[in-house]
């Protein structure tokens, strides 16, 4: 089997999402020739809330800093061969849109595993894509107490965010 070559991330700065791009690295540092793009598609707030309750600016800006703080770990990892990218639009939409025009290979992605009537309101946006994307999608569920992500059972190393933390001491 070929190894990947262009792996999506779409990210939201949830735990799920930043357990996503955990197993992306770990899958691209497996080679040297693996990209990683990671995209965040900056959502309406009834996308982002269930509601047409407006997001508060603070919610907003936690949000970039826990992406902010995964993509470093990311980068800190794997170099030039992580992009990022935000656009604005419907989540599903966007990244279907975006796998489709980009021709990637692999699409990982957190889920947050919503049930009942939030899910019903608002779907699923990894369920969407797995129905609707163009290649392979890898869904990642929110880590639990025990979890342990699979780069750090592959490789024995501490989380992205651990390395993030780790590399903005020194």
């Amino acid at each position: 089997m070929a190894s990947i070559r262009t792996i999506l991330v779409p990210i939201d700065g949830s735990p799920p999402s930043r357990a996503a791009l955990e197993h992306a690295v770990a899958l691209a540092a497996e080679s040297t020739s693996t990209r990683v793009d990671v995209l965040h598609v900056e959502a309406p707030d009834e996308f982002e809330t269930g509601s047409m309750t407006e997001l508060a600016p603070s919610a907003r800006e936690e949000i970039r800093r826990e992406m902010d703080c995964a993509l470093a770990g990311a980068e800190a990892r794997l170099g030039e061969r992580v992009t990022r990218r935000t656009v604005p639009g419907d989540p599903l939409r966007r990244i279907i849109e975006i796998a489709s025009e980009g021709g990637y290979e692999l699409i990982v992605m957190g889920t947050h595993g919503r049930v009942g009537r939030l899910h019903m309101l608002l779907g699923s946006v990894a369920e969407g894509v797995v129905r609707n994307a163009p290649c392979p999608v890898l869904t990642v569920r929110e880590p639990g107490g025990e979890y342990q992500s699979f780069a750090e059972r592959l490789h024995e190393r501490p989380s992205l965010a651990e390395q993030a933390a780790l590399h903005h001491h020194t």
